[in-house]
């Protein structure tokens, strides 16, 4: 079965989200990231599975995620709380400091036959095109690699049934015509990056 997927969503996408110029602080960043640590671990790297890891993350990437739970555009019953005590200052030091940790890889026993189908729908989908080689983004592009498979799985099942729509349509035309089973193939095949 051949499956499209939509793109021109993603240009919109670069045209729309408006990030600030970038005057982070990572020794401010790292005092304020003291909140921060408790889900998503002291450098960015989460130990729980359903938390993604914050380390190496592009720093327009988490500015624009915080503006987003800040301003109620992406719901999260924890994360929308926090972000509304940050400043822009606040985000700007908290992506700088998280932009430059190094990612812990996860462990994850990845079913060799998921990562191959998983890599064969990224490649059909054309990930890389938004997420970049290596699934290291880009900018506003989220690093993909490294990241946790049950959070991955809970973010594409959520792309494709209209639960996160902060990204202005991009995802869940890619998504939408995914199954559980494709969803839980990329899930492994990231999650083995």
């Amino acid at each position: 079965m051949k499956m499209t997927f939509p793109l021109l969503g993603a240009l919109a996408l670069l045209t729309v989200v408006a990030l600030p110029a970038f005057a982070g602080d990572a020794a401010a960043g790292a005092q304020k990231a003291a909140v921060c640590g408790a889900c998503h671990g002291a450098t960015g790297s989460s130990i729980n599975p359903e938390w993604p890891n914050l380390a190496g993350q592009h720093e327009g990437y988490i500015v624009a995620q915080l503006q987003q739970f800040k301003l109620a555009k992406r719901d999260n019953p924890l994360m929308m709380p926090n972000a509304t005590l940050l400043s822009d200052q606040d985000m700007q030091d908290l992506a700088e400091y998280f932009s430059a940790q190094s990612i812990v890889r996860s462990k994850f026993d990845a079913d060799p036959a998921k990562v191959e189908q998983g890599r064969k729908i990224a490649q059909e989908a054309q990930c890389v095109a938004c997420h970049q080689a290596g699934f290291k983004g880009l900018n506003e592009f989220p690093r993909l690699s490294r990241q946790k498979y049950p959070y991955i799985v809970k973010q594409l099942k959520d792309y494709r049934d209209g639960l996160r729509t902060n990204d202005n349509g991009v995802m869940a035309s890619t998504a939408k015509n995914l199954s559980d089973e494709q969803i839980e193939a990329l899930a492994h095949y990231l999650a083995s990056i």
